[in-house]
């Protein structure tokens, strides 16, 4: 299971936060930007974070304003677009200003608090994409500086940027790493609040414990944040129990903790108390606020109270518009599907089926604006880059003058034309080395720029397959929802049966390919797993059968065998992904000894097929062999097939990633996925791990 710590729910905490933290820092310059020291800069710097809350498409106009006049420099203007753009949330345009604030070292020098609240900020933006390898950078750059801070400012950002870095290491699947963040930003945050009592050290504190709580839920480590309640609970109470707290905000945190509370007793078993703990917060003057309602539909969600969350769409959906979220697949996933699942299980085909038209009308516009921002961004490379270069042609030079001075100096002083020779002969010399280091330079840069364009074609593709395959089963959702609708429609109770058969197997087909992306993306990190889990080796095998569901498909006979003595034997290794990645060879195989739609139609077969899973042990590995009976591989393309959106036969449905993620997983679990081409009546795939333990 992907986890999905990328919610509204955080994202709405969170929105805000850091911001409402610089400006309750106050009197070191925290809340403004300090890049001039005249009283005229000062001055509008104030206005501006007064006008940020209310009015931030005014805050737009006057810094445009501002630095057009010469009052505010690039930096701090970029800076105050990138807050205001947050605020109106337009997430990809903040992210890209605020790239450029982190670009250089000006922020850093002039405002520290500025510079901790950009990283701070930066890093919950690419958590919202599903960039968590970005997100775990920028927090860790933020921290690595606020950690040296030992003013009370500094260690209550070293604090919450700790807690984005272990926020990002729990999503990243390295969990012991990001428990060990969580605790140290928390005690840090609990000394501070113990040493002195102050309002927004108690609501940093509070605010942190809930969202370690969020991360636990988030992944699905509902035992572990069992543990993390009654720490959240009591950094929440501080803040409450605080003359200052005000009553909206006491609201806002008992209720949250409370619905994050109610989840984690429905996944352990505690569903009465969990109910009861839920119809008070669903009738309370709390479930009437955004973050409120964003909770709630969470938990009706994951009670599967399908009904009672169809009720609820309409007010939730009136809620995320009035965001004006701009088109993305996080939206697409969160919400659009999360309603159609809604209106499908609950039986309302009417409804269902204006939200599958809605995700139709969304796929264009996604697509759309992701090149936007995919320009935006190479333009920010390329402004980077072009600085870069000036910084060091100006170097160069300011170097070349002090050698003349030098030179000359020495020939006023020595009168000596041996020495003047000496020396340009080692000027000489330099000058050669600078010239090929900037050739060196400039070679690297054209290989930067050739990658950055071969990344956003990339992303171009892959928006477009996803498109198509996104496409195919909503329009079979389309056409069933629009037969169960059509007036005077009656159906046999067999039929309506095979309807909705159809109906959740296409949901759970779209459901699929999203996950199915989010697999890539962490595919590409190319970061190491944690294999801890010490379980049997035909554990494995066991398990991917049943998560394939394999023995269920009617088209062929599945049979499993290990050979003798492979009871005993043990793999240390990560259960969860290596179940997963045997999972999608045992869907590939079912899939291709199904023959295609076309290929049944010419040739009218009706064949039986077969595959095999074998686990055999030799030279200190575990082999787990898929073989089937079905169309094959030919032999050149053995590693073809391995590569992203890579389709042999155009007939078959598919996005071309089940191989290429599978691959990826094996080998950062230190095997590997071969293709055997001696074997001839079909294909065989062996998955190798290491054995031992």
């Amino acid at each position: 299971m992907m986890y999905k710590v990328e919610r509204r729910s955080f994202l709405l905490w969170t929105l805000g936060w850091a911001a409402w933290l610089l400006v309750s820092c106050g009197g070191d310059g925290a809340g403004q930007s300090r890049y001039s020291n005249s009283e005229r800069s000062k001055m509008y710097n104030t206005q501006v974070v007064d006008m940020m809350e209310t009015s931030p498409q005014g805050v737009l106009a006057l810094v445009d304003s501002l630095e057009g006049a010469g009052v505010f420099d690039d930096v701090n203007s970029n800076y105050y677009r990138a807050q205001a753009y947050y605020k109106m949330g337009q997430e990809l345009t903040a992210e890209i200003y605020y790239k450029k604030v982190l670009a250089g070292e000006d922020l850093w020098a002039e405002a520290p608090s500025a510079y901790y609240f950009s990283c701070d900020q930066l890093s919950t933006i690419l958590t919202s994409k599903g960039d968590h390898e970005g997100s775990l950078e920028i927090a860790t750059k933020g921290y690595a500086r606020a950690r040296h801070d030992q003013t009370a400012d500094g260690r209550l950002w070293s604090a919450a940027l700790l807690h984005d870095i272990g926020y990002c290491q729990m999503v990243l699947d390295r969990v012991d790493e990001a428990e060990t963040s969580f605790k140290q930003a928390y005690g840090m945050l609990k000394e501070l609040n113990d040493q002195q009592k102050d309002y927004y050290y108690l609501y940093t504190w509070a605010r942190v414990s809930y969202n370690i709580v969020d991360a636990y839920i988030g992944s699905d480590q509902f035992q572990k944040a069992v543990r993390w309640i009654p720490l959240a609970e009591e950094a929440v109470d501080s803040l409450v129990a605080f003359q200052d707290c005000p009553e909206t905000m006491i609201e806002e945190f008992r209720g949250g903790l409370a619905t994050h509370k109610a989840i984690v007793l429905l996944n352990t078993g505690h569903r009465a108390e969990a109910n009861e703990i839920s119809r008070q917060f669903i009738h309370s003057h709390y479930s009437s606020t955004n973050i409120g309602m964003v909770d709630i539909a969470e938990f009706l969600n994951r009670a599967e109270r399908w009904d009672e969350l169809a009720d609820y769409v309409p007010r939730l959906d009136s809620l995320t518009l009035s965001w004006q979220i701009p088109p993305s697949l996080y939206y697409l996933r969160e919400y659009l599907v999360l309603y159609l699942k809604a209106y499908l299980r609950s039986g309302r085909d009417a409804e269902a089926l204006r939200v599958a038209d809605r995700i139709v009308q969304s796929i264009d516009s996604i697509s759309d604006y992701e090149l936007q921002h995919n320009a935006a961004e190479l333009a920010i490379v390329y402004e980077t880059q072009e600085k870069e270069a000036k910084i060091a042609e100006q170097q160069a030079y300011m170097r070349q003058q002090r050698l003349i001075y030098t030179a000359a100096a020495l020939v006023l002083l020595t009168l000596f034309l041996s020495i003047f020779l000496v020396h340009r002969y080692r000027a000489a010399r330099r000058l050669a080395e600078k010239n090929r280091e900037l050739e060196q330079k400039n070679a690297q840069l054209v290989v930067a720029n050739a990658r950055a364009e071969e990344s956003s074609r990339m992303k171009t593709d892959f928006i477009q397959q996803i498109s198509h395959e996104i496409r195919t089963p909503l329009n079979i959702l389309s056409g069933f929802a629009q037969v169960l609708t059509m007036p005077g429609m009656e159906l046999s109770e067999e039929e309506k049966t095979d309807i909705a058969q159809h109906m959740s197997e296409n949901t759970d087909r779209i459901t699929g390919l999203v996950n199915k992306m989010l697999e890539l993306a962490d595919a590409s990190s190319m970061t190491v797993i944690e294999c801890s889990d010490h379980v049997p080796a035909f554990q494995i095998a066991v398990q991917a059968a049943d998560d394939s569901n394999i023995r269920r498909a009617a088209h062929l006979t599945f049979s499993m065998e290990q050979t003798d003595g492979m009871d005993d034997v043990m793999l240390t290794t990560n259960l969860r992904y290596a179940v997963r990645v045997l999972s999608l060879l045992l869907d590939n195989a079912q899939k291709f000894t199904h023959p295609a739609e076309t290929y049944v139609a010419q040739q009218g077969l009706d064949t039986q097929e077969s595959v095999w899973l074998r686990v055999e042990q030799s030279d200190h590995q575990v082999h787990y062999i898929v073989e089937d009976t079905g169309v094959g591989v030919p032999p050149q393309e053995a590693e073809h097939i391995f590569e992203k959106f890579v389709q042999l036969d155009e007939y078959y449905d598919g996005t071309g990633l089940g191989l290429t993620v599978a691959r990826s997983i094996a080998r950062r679990l230190g095997g590997d996925i071969v293709l055997d081409t001696s074997y001839t009546a079909g294909a065989r795939f062996v998955f190798s791990l290491p054995a031992g333990g």
